[in-house]
């Protein structure tokens, strides 16, 4: 606790179910005294969106979701562009990239799912961008445009960075993730946008029980009682997870947790209704 009482939480991490949970905090009337670590210097915005400002139909304002000043209305402390690199979970404090320590009763890690790198072979000096963040966005856009020769790897993210590409006239060729890459055309711009990884290695290194992603259980709790995590690092009963809906549903459950109000833990819904699928009721009952 600090002077005032308030208990403090860190988030190791500003994106959208980040953000979800503190929004859910804050209705509870609970005090808390909460610092937000960012690796972007920008205030919280729609992910989901960057294909649109990729193809022009949105500018980078009109995707954000919480502004700077919604974090100082509600006495929110942020760290951004500023990025949590250790844990030391037995003084519980975090030391993040400037330097600083901070201290923490309890800390959030939402580092979220970064796109896998496959090996770039035969595109020698052609530039490479991962489409990930806005700041990625905005670099595409900016190398974007009528007759640029544009590669793109990677799965189904591709297929949306490819259409937006497109409509800024480039010409796109999509190379499957894991494909015989080659050189298929020649290319001014390679683009990398494959599914996503869990990010890690913050809490493997803490020590805390990772598979693919950060394990926690139906309330969001890590292996460490006083670390959490949720979005796009975690692993729950097995499972990763994309699916925006699921983890804004984590950020409730773990914004109840924090507060004090035990009630339904999380609960992966695709997993479930493959669960009754299979089953030889459901079986019986077509």
């Amino acid at each position: 606790m600090n002077e005032s009482g308030s208990e403090r939480l860190v988030f190791a991490g500003n994106g959208m179910s980040s953000v979800a949970c503190v929004e859910v905090l804050l209705k509870t009337g609970c005090a808390f005294d909460i610092t937000i670590f960012g690796d972007e210097p920008h205030a919280n915005y729609d992910r989901t969106l960057l294909a649109s400002v990729l193809a022009g139909e949105r500018d980078a304002e009109s995707i954000i979701l919480n502004d700077f000043e919604w974090y100082q209305e509600h006495g929110i402390r942020t760290r951004l562009g500023i990025r949590v690199e250790e844990i030391d979970s037995r003084g519980r404090a975090v030391r993040s990239s400037d330097g600083d320590w901070t201290d923490y009763d309890r800390l959030i890690l939402a580092t979220g799912a970064s796109p896998r790198m496959p090996e770039v072979a035969g595109w020698d000096g052609v530039p490479v961008i991962v489409f990930d963040t806005l700041d990625d966005t905005r670099r595409i856009a900016e190398a974007a445009g009528p007759g640029v020769r544009v590669a793109v790897i990677g799965g189904w993210l591709a297929a949306e960075a490819a259409r937006s590409l497109r409509k800024r006239g480039c010409e796109v060729v999509v190379v499957a993730e894991g494909g015989a890459i080659g050189r298929p055309m020649d290319a001014d711009l390679v683009v990398i946008a494959t599914d996503l990884e869990p990010n890690i290695e913050l809490g493997r290194v803490a020590g805390l029980k990772v598979n693919r992603g950060i394990v926690v259980n139906d309330q969001m709790e890590t292996s460490d009682p006083f670390i959490y995590a949720l979005g796009g690092c975690t692993e729950h009963n097995g499972r990763i997870f994309e699916s925006l809906p699921l983890l804004l549903d984590q950020a409730r459950v773990l914004a109840r947790n924090l507060a004090g109000v035990r009630q339904r833990g999380f609960t992966d819904l695709d997993a479930m209704f493959q669960e009754l699928a299979a089953s030889p009721r459901h079986q019986r009952a077509e």
